[in-house]
């Protein structure tokens, strides 16, 4: 089942090895601001050194510029101007690495805006709630990203029954701790974040909070003159389809079967539903299509398909259409960057760095990742 090229392979394993041999590594001083800054929670499946970064980034360029990963999708244009936004994985390197690269490296802007999955809320019936985090800044691979000062002035326009401050919480979620290491390789320390994480927004709930929290990150970058693409960016962490009947829970997640067959419409169900609900110009009625192709009206079994993103993409959306709309902006246009799954390409060639793996893939457990930009 991988197609990675024979050739692309060698030449992306010597670079990364050449540059893990290169990289000289020492012990960080401890931050004297450790207290108030987040540590990393998954050191198997991101990377916390440089070298690990020059490794995966190195691999994953190589095989994006090769056209050696498998489901091209070319768009019907490529965006023009700035990228704005994106949907961006959030599962371990070593498998969803180039979809990483292929979107993050197209940020340009100093702040990014986080909406990233609250994967705990659903467990503890957490609902109705945005959850912000009370850090001073994220540590990475490079040093310390800092948490922007813009988080209070948009928390205090907002509804305190929607906001909940919860540092704790964001410490055990991993869907945004992904995007740090990637931010802080193309964006080095300059890059400031704003962590929020999406929970469970029922009926009429929704519109209310999404056109909150539009209208308050709205006033805060007007207030200092910022513009979405060259001053800020909204990027939503998300991993399509979990697929398969093994390691899941008990749950049997394979409506096709898991053979060949069963593989190829689940990922063409990924592919659709991309195509139809988050390519192109963005509106209410494509994420009200893509909430009923995907989204179940439940807290306890919240999936019609499991995407990773039930919650997180049509915020997040909502929320960055909001943004354009208040700064004169045409409907944010989505373009399909790149598709795979834990299968295809498969497990990248950086076990070396000392990166890994949290969970299997096989026929029966994998996992599909898309990588789009809104311009």
């Amino acid at each position: 089942m991988n197609r990675l090229l024979p050739a692309v392979l060698i030449i992306a394993v010597a670079t990364a090895a050449a540059l893990t041999a290169a990289a000289a590594e020492g012990q960080e001083p401890e931050d004297s601001t450790a207290g108030t800054v987040r540590q990393p929670a998954d050191t198997v499946g991101y990377a916390t050194s440089p070298s690990q970064m020059d490794v995966v980034v190195a691999i994953s360029d190589s095989l994006i510029e090769a056209g050696a990963l498998p489901f091209v999708l070319p768009s019907a244009s490529s965006g023009v101007g700035t990228m704005i936004g994106a949907i961006v994985p959030h599962d371990d390197y070593i498998y969803a690495g180039p979809y990483y690269a292929m979107t993050v490296s197209r940020v340009e802007a100093p702040l990014v805006v986080l909406f990233g999955v609250a994967h705990r809320a659903r467990r503890i019936g957490l609902e109705g709630k945005l959850i912000f985090d009370d850090f001073s800044g994220w540590k990475g691979p490079y040093g310390v990203t800092a948490v922007s000062d813009l988080r209070e002035r948009v928390i205090e326009r907002l509804p305190e029954e929607i906001v909940l401050v919860d540092g704790s919480f964001h410490a055990s979620e991993h869907s945004l701790e992904a995007f740090i290491p990637f931010l802080q390789y193309y964006g080095g320390m300059k890059v400031e974040i704003l962590p929020v994480l999406v929970t469970r927004f029922a009926d009429d709930s929704f519109e209310m909070a999404v056109g909150e929290i539009s209208s308050a990150l709205a006033a805060v970058l007007e207030e200092d003159g910022m513009e979405l693409g060259r001053d800020a960016a909204v990027l939503i962490s998300a991993d399509c389809v979990h697929y398969g009947d093994q390691e899941w829970g008990s749950r049997n997640y394979a409506p096709f079967g898991t053979d060949r067959e069963g593989y190829e419409k689940a990922t063409a169900q990924d592919i659709d539903i991309a195509r139809s609900a988050l390519e192109g110009p963005l509106s209410a009625e494509k994420i009200a299509s893509f909430r009923d192709r995907v989204e179940r009206d439940d807290l306890e079994w919240p999936y019609k398909v499991t995407w990773c993103g039930v919650y997180s993409i049509p915020f997040g959306l909502s929320v960055l259409d909001g943004l354009a709309a208040s700064q004169g902006r045409p409907a944010p246009d989505g373009h399909i960057l790149g598709y795979g799954t834990s299968l295809e390409p498969g497990r990248l060639p950086v076990e070396q760095t000392g990166l890994g793996a949290t969970n299997i893939a096989t026929e029966r457990h994998w996992v599909g990742y898309l990588a789009m930009g809104y311009w």
